[in-house]
């Protein structure tokens, strides 16, 4: 396979899996000790709704070839941490159980991999974060967000008619069901259309596909009602009174200029009121900045080593 293929399609080598047995759920780990003592740091990279490890391989041989020491997992409910919907592809969670979760994989990573430590995460992952930095315990030197999921673009109708729409269905015990126009992992998932919302390159949107092929258990569908209703919950609380102004960890949050996922006036919003953040629009780039066009992918890993490096 060309070099290219390669490190799309394959994981670095050296990597150690471990699963971390939190409330007796298991949640699957890979992490890459810092290759040698001149090491910039450790990254734990914290990855989006329906992501899983293998999906950033690309990105995890860039951070790899720059020094840094790396881990990664799968959240509770998705990739091969199990399942939390009524069927296998269900695309259910609870917002305040994943930070909670958070906090004990950050624990995991600074017990485990060497200092300066560093998280950059991805959409719901960045949106996570946030929470976990906000309760004040976070061993992270630095952080960077990637098109953080500070509120949602919702295509079909108003957020506002969406979420009252999740939390009625949610009181009605349908929380684990699918919402509207969701459904399980398949071919809807493969479109032109997704893949534009995604990513400009039609064959990193294919790697994430061939990786499911090869292991369907990584599959994972729409979003329930609950997730929707604990989102926009968990969306309330970071942007209550006082909450972004307490998060004190330098900061930079990136987002494509084509972002039609997350809304950039609330990530705007946010940066205005936390006291040690730059955000940046990558020309060109869409949702998934590590898995776009070359030149979008470039950008984005300069910004970003610039900024982890400058603690050093």
């Amino acid at each position: 396979m060309p070099d290219a293929l390669v490190r799309r399609r394959t994981l670095p080598p050296g990597v150690r899996w471990e699963t971390l047995a939190i409330d007796g759920w298991p949640v699957r780990t890979a992490r890459w000790p810092a290759p040698g003592e001149a090491s910039p740091g450790s990254i734990l990279f914290v990855g989006g709704r329906a992501d899983f490890v293998e999906k950033y391989g690309e990105a995890y041989w860039t951070w790899r070839d720059e020094g840094f020491g790396l881990a990664t997992f799968d959240w509770r409910g998705q990739g091969r941490s199990g399942r939390l919907g009524r069927d296998a592809h269900g695309g259910h969670g609870d917002f305040e159980r994943w930070t909670d979760d958070l906090d004990v994989v950050a624990g995991w990573f600074t017990a485990t991999m060497p200092a300066p430590h560093f998280v950059v995460a991805h959409s719901m992952g960045g949106h996570l974060t946030l929470r976990h930095l906000a309760r004040g315990r976070s061993p992270f030197g630095r952080a960077v967000l990637l098109a953080p999921m500070l509120g949602i673009q919702a295509a079909a109708a108003a957020p506002g008619l969406v979420r009252r729409l999740a939390d009625v269905a949610t009181r009605l015990g349908l929380g684990r069901c699918y919402a509207p126009l969701q459904r399980g992992y398949g071919d809807w998932q493969r479109r032109p259309e997704r893949q534009a919302l995604l990513t400009g390159c039609p064959d990193r949107f294919g790697d994430e596909h061939w990786w499911i092929a090869g292991d369907p258990e990584l599959a994972l569908g729409g979003t329930s009602y609950g997730w929707l209703s604990s989102a926009f919950a968990s969306i309330d609380a970071l942007f209550a009174p006082g909450v972004l102004e307490a998060i004190a960890t330098p900061m930079l949050i990136l987002a494509g200029e084509q972002e039609r996922l997350v809304e950039l006036a609330a990530i705007g919003a946010a940066v205005a009121r936390l006291p040690d953040a730059r955000f940046d629009l990558i020309a060109g780039g869409r949702h998934e900045l590590l898995r776009d066009v070359d030149a979008v992918r470039a950008d984005t890993h300069r910004r970003i080593l610039a900024f982890l490096k400058a603690a050093a």
